[in-house]
């Protein structure tokens, strides 16, 4: 018997699958909601599966409530942007968004897979660090809104 002051973790299927034409407007949503994330246009994404480059959507009961965009660019991968739907995190969406980008990396023969994240995000450094992300570089004044440097990280995929 769990005593109820242990946490009760929910386990909610979800899986990832490819960008589909009808997913720019949840996404851009999802973006939205998260303040952290690039906010790009809703047509950026159409536009970036159109130039063939990695659009993971993760889904829970046919229900979007992630993504993630990353481009191939010769032996490297970086990833441009991702987000899981703030109802929907910490139940390792937003790892397995990441491991399908690096599989898929992979798959393009890329050595290494390269984010940029904001200095003062410590939560989102921690998190790619335990995914074995390790920091490289640092940006000065890469982001604006607040101005604020980039903290470059480095994943090794073979």
């Amino acid at each position: 018997m769990r005593p109820e002051s242990e946490p009760h973790l929910e386990l909610t299927a979800f899986k990832v699958r490819p960008y589909q034409s009808g997913d720019s407007e949840v996404v851009s949503e999802i973006c939205r909601q998260s303040p952290e994330a690039a906010q790009w246009p809703t047509e950026s994404y159409q536009q970036a599966h159109s130039a063939g480059q990695i659009v993971l959507i993760a889904e829970i009961k046919a229900q979007v409530c992630g993504f993630l965009v990353a481009r191939i660019a010769g032996d490297e991968a970086e990833i441009l942007n991702t987000a899981t739907d703030p109802a929907h995190r910490r139940k390792g969406i937003g790892s397995a968004l990441l491991w399908a980008a690096i599989s898929a990396a992979q798959a393009h023969r890329a050595k290494a897979i390269y984010l940029e994240v904001r200095e003062s995000n410590s939560a989102a450094i921690t998190f790619y660090a335990k995914l074995g992300f390790a920091k490289t570089a640092q940006r000065r004044q890469y982001y604006s809104c607040p101005t604020e440097d980039a903290v470059v990280m480095k994943k090794l995929t073979g």
